[in-house]
Parts: C-alpha cells; structure tokens; sequence
C-alpha cells in the first residue's frame, strides 16, 4: 500500500516549499492562481486529503463556514421565489477549491437566528458566517462585531461600525422600475413590498416614496402592502386594490413570486395585462420569462452575489479589513412588455 500523501509529498511533486503548499491548500490569497491552481492538480492526482481535525486541533480552524437562514415554516407550502439553497451553491462553488465548505443552520425566527449565532461564536463551530436577510438594526451583526467573529452579511444594515456586505442595490431598482412605468403613464403605482422590519424593504419604500416626489406625484399609503413574498400575497393584495375607487393601473412587485400572484388575481378578475393594468417586479431567477403574458423585470442572477459572498468570506478569513469588502449590484433591465395602457 502506498503511503498517505502529505504537504510535503505535494512539494516533492512540484518543486516548491512546503509553505507554499500549506498556504494554496488553505486557500490562501497570497499564492498566485497558476501556482495555486497546480498544486491543487497535484494534489487531487496524488490524492490528498486535508485532516480537518487535526487542523482544528492546531490551529483552532473548522473549515466550515456557517449560512444562517430564517425560513417559512416547513408546513407553508407557497413558493417564495429564490430560496436559499441557491446562495448555498453558489457561494459552495466558490469555496470548491479550499479546505473550507458550507453548512446551512436553519431558523424559524430572527430570535432563533441569533440563538445559533451566539452558539456558533461562543463553541467555534465554524470560521466564518454568512447572514442572509439583514435588519436595519441588527443585533446579531452588532453582536458579531463585539465577538470579532468573522462575517459577512447579504443584506445592508445601518451599523455604527462597517462590515463586509453584498447586496442588490435596492433603491437604485426602485427608481429604474417607477420611473419606467411613469414614462408610460402610470399615475397610480402599487407597491407590493416585503416586511419592513427587513432593510432592503425599507430602502425601497423610500426610494419608492422620493420617486413619486421626483415626478410630481402623491404617495398614498394604501397603495402600499408589505408581506410574505408569496403568490398568495401578490393574489390578495391585487383583490383588495383593485376595488378601489381609483384602483392602481400598475403593480410593482418585489419578486416574481408576488408577480405570478397578481396575474392570478388578473385572470380570476378579467383583467387584461397591457389593457386594464401591469406588473413589473425584480426577480433573480428569470422565472417571468415564461409567465403569460411576459413581464418586464429588473434581473440579477442570483449567482453573482453568491459569488462575491464566498469571495468576501474568504479575504475576511485572510484579514483583509471588513470596510473594503461591500458590493451593491445593479440588476439588468429586461423589458418584455411596452408597460403601457392601451386606449
């Protein structure tokens, strides 16, 4: 039998010093990409295997970054448009390469969330934490920052303190969807909006309020509905708007899953899409490409952020300062309808 390759049997291999090769394995960025890339080579044709445990033993290290998510109840059977798993894939892609690998901690509540944080911290059961779905006053961001612990949130938060983010810039797709559907005539916008106590939610409703201000129009409460982001909810809030005296001639909504609930809502109550009213919603999926009729959304493929989250987690686990480590994307607009009235 032959012997367990080791670091210093991938040195051998390739000619460079065990440092090197400890470092490439760990996912260090100060070893070059080609060279990294061939001691990875190395590696898997010689078959080598971290002992993460012993790693552990040594250095204190798990490899394990954790993604902590809150998630609907398991018996709520409404889809919700993008789930989590996707951000797991992706950020897991990036991570592919390096001792490091993910592990999923679901919550049912914001409560609940923290309760694993504070256990994660205070047991080191991983390196690092990924916190999807940020408040505007987090406590499990402030409680992070006051442990040093490494994090990096898919979200913004209005801490005193900068930390490393990703996220949809939120107001700047406000502004391109309301203003677009203004250009075409729309005086009277429905918002279909997350729940409040949710950063991103806020941030849109602003933007949202000062667009409207922007053109010259009146924000009214009532055209606004905060909720799950479900079919349910898109189907609901168009059948109570729609029974409005001046009912909303367009409806933007947070995600396409709300979407799909509005067009429901649509057929159910006769409207036409482009004769009685529109959707428009962001989305990161695609999904409305194939709704009937196609909606005009803004589109972020939900692999982009994963992929800077990984990124991001790995250059905080490798000291590079949490301030320089924020990204805001822009989504692409796709217009699959004129997003007018016809007369």
């Amino acid at each position: 039998m032959s012997p367990r390759p080791t670091i210093k049997t991938i040195a051998k291999e390739t000619g460079l010093s065990t440092a090197t090769v400890s470092k490439a394995l760990n996912g260090s960025p100060q070893v070059r990409p080609d060279t990294r890339d061939k001691i990875l080579d190395v590696a898997k044709k010689l078959g080598y295997e971290m002992n993460l445990s012993g790693v552990q033993l040594r250095t204190g290290k798990t490899h394990q970054i954790a993604m902590i998510t809150v998630i609907s109840s398991p018996h709520d059977d409404e889809w919700g448009g993008v789930g989590y798993a996707q951000l797991v894939y992706g950020v897991s892609d990036v991570l592919h390469d390096t001792p490091y690998r993910v592990v999923q901690y679901q919550a049912s509540s914001y409560e609940e969330s923290f309760d694993i944080i504070k256990r994660i911290v205070a047991n080191r059961k991983a390196d690092g934490i990924i916190l999807p779905g940020t408040r505007v006053k987090d406590k499990r961001v402030e409680f992070m920052q006051a442990q040093d612990f490494p994090f990096v949130t898919y979200g913004l938060t209005e801490a005193e303190v900068p930390h490393a983010y990703v996220d949809t810039h939120n107001q700047r797709i406000v502004s391109i969807c309301v203003e677009r559907l203004i250009a075409k005539g729309h005086k009277r916008i429905a918002m279909l909006n997350a729940d409040m106590v949710l950063m991103y939610s806020r941030d849109r409703e602003n933007a949202y309020r000062q667009t409207l201000q922007d053109a010259g129009l009146v924000f009214d409460p009532n055209l606004v509905a905060n909720g799950e982001l479900t079919p349910a909810f898109g189907r609901e809030q168009f059948f109570e708007m729609s029974m409005f005296d001046d009912p909303p001639t367009a409806y933007f909504c947070a995600n396409e899953a709300t979407a799909m609930g509005v067009l429901s809502g649509f057929h159910v109550r006769g409207y036409e899409h482009g004769r009685d009213a529109v959707v428009i919603a962001t989305d990161d999926l695609n999904v409305s490409q194939y709704f009937s009729p196609p909606i005009t959304t803004c589109y972020l493929p939900i692999s982009k952020p994963s992929q800077v989250l990984g990124e991001f987690m790995l250059k905080l686990l490798n000291g590079e300062a949490p301030e320089k480590l924020q990204k805001l994307f822009v989504p692409d607009l796709i217009e699959r309808s004129s997003d007018e009235l016809r007369t």
